[in-house]
Parts: C-alpha cells; sequence; structure tokens
C-alpha cells in the first residue's frame, strides 16, 4: 500500500512538472503526461505500466496536438475579428468626415 502512495505521488508530481516544463514542447507534454496516466493505469489493471505508458503517451500526443490546432483556430478567429473590428471603424470615421457639410454647401474635412 505504502509503495502505491509513493508510485501516486511521483506520477502526479511529472505531471505537474510537465504541465509547467516550458523547455518541452506540446507534443512531448502530452506524450509525458499521458504516458503517467498510462503507465499507472496499466500497473493498477493488470502490471502492465509499460505498454499502458506507451499507449499513454501516443494518446497524449495526438490530444495535445488537438488541443493546439483548437487554440491556434481560436487565436486565428480572434485575430480576424479584430481586424474586422479595425476596417469597420476606419469606414465609419470616413463616413462621417464625408457627412459634414458646411452651411454653404461645401463639405468640411
Amino acid at each position: 500500500m505504502k509503495s502505491r502512495i509513493v508510485m501516486l505521488a511521483v506520477v502526479a508530481g511529472v505531471a505537474i512538472a510537465a504541465q509547467d516544463a516550458h523547455g518541452l514542447g506540446t507534443k512531448e507534454k502530452g506524450c509525458l503526461v499521458g504516458g503517467a496516466a498510462g503507465g499507472v493505469g496499466g500497473h493498477l489493471l493488470g502490471d502492465h505500466a509499460l505498454l499502458g505508458a506507451a499507449a499513454g503517451c501516443a494518446v497524449g500526443t495526438v490530444v495535445q496536438d488537438q488541443r493546439q490546432k483548437k487554440d491556434d483556430e481560436a487565436k486565428r478567429h480572434e485575430e480576424e475579428q479584430r481586424k474586422q473590428a479595425h476596417r469597420q471603424r476606419r469606414h465609419d470615421e470616413a463616413v462621417r468626415r464625408e457627412e459634414v457639410v458646411r452651411s454653404d454647401g461645401t463639405r468640411s474635412y
């Protein structure tokens, strides 16, 4: 029982460290977290820790890749909305400038 508690603490420490590791790429983080979770799962389900770690690494990499694509798409969408709002503001300002007409009929800019 004591060994399982120690192993769980080590796995939790590795998972937390992987989330804070700035030197690792996103796929490496996914592999590290997935491998740790898969290793624990494989060990608890029948002493297949290495097989579980390998499968967890593969799944973690795929999940992290999908998360990265989703985040990139959200950033692209946000940037496009910001550009569209800027274009609309410039257009509105131009229209307002054209609408300003002096009392003698000449336009004021």
